[in-house]
């Protein structure tokens, strides 16, 4: 007999996607860590003095609106948004592609995930073609390219709090982001966290995924 459909059970909400990296950064760390990791006292929570932690706060408050704060990332510019300022006067911005840089970033991210190429191999290959991937100095480093391929600003969206002070992820639920995306991607959330990983079997499907798209990266 059919169940009414007033009876049937109601499926659950699907998970954020934070909550699921929340879940693998956990098991990395867990991987990684053979002795349980020390607290961190997160940027949202600040410091000891109440000047600090109102600051931290007010700053939070700013990402989650999706306002850039910081010196935009390699392959974005700032844009002045017209009619909102800070308390202080001061126009507010927020993050738009770079035509130049922006599809380094993406082939990046392509090499890493898709290609599957390491980190000192990616940076050979921008060095070895300055004209086509400016660097953002002098030259490319392993640690700018290592930088590129953890900044979840390249999903879309802000972010706040998301490292420690060795450039590990935080967990999960301590990050700040913007309540929605803010500016526009350059590369989508599957093939960020494929990077952070690229095992054959994540390539190969991604390689299907994105082939298939009307625009692709060059290799």
């Amino acid at each position: 007999m059919p169940i009414p459909r007033t009876a049937r059970p109601l499926r659950p909400a699907p998970r954020p996607w934070w909550h699921r990296v929340r879940d693998w950064l956990a098991a990395r760390r867990h991987a990684t860590d053979p002795e349980p990791a020390s607290h961190h006292t997160t940027a949202v929570e600040g410091g000891e003095h109440p000047v600090t932690r109102r600051a931290h706060e007010a700053t939070a408050a700013l990402i989650r609106q999706g306002w850039n704060l910081h010196q935009p990332p390699y392959g974005y510019l700032t844009m002045t948004v017209s009619g909102s300022r800070s308390a202080s006067g001061r126009p507010r911005t927020r993050l738009t592609p770079d035509p130049r840089r922006a599809p380094v970033v993406q082939n990046i991210f392509y090499w890493r995930a898709v290609t599957g190429l390491d980190i000192e191999q990616i940076t050979v290959r921008l060095n070895n073609n300055p004209d086509c991937y400016p660097p953002p100095g002098s030259s490319w480093q392993p640690d700018t390219v290592a930088g590129v391929l953890t900044n979840l600003k390249y999903t879309g969206y802000q972010t706040f709090n998301t490292h420690d002070e060795d450039g590990r992820f935080r967990p999960a639920d301590e990050w700040v982001l913007s309540a929605q995306p803010a500016h526009r991607a350059l590369v989508t959330t599957a093939l960020f966290w494929a990077a952070q990983n690229p095992t054959t079997d994540t390539r190969r499907a991604l390689r299907h995924r994105l082939l298939a798209q009307p625009r692709h990266l060059a290799s």
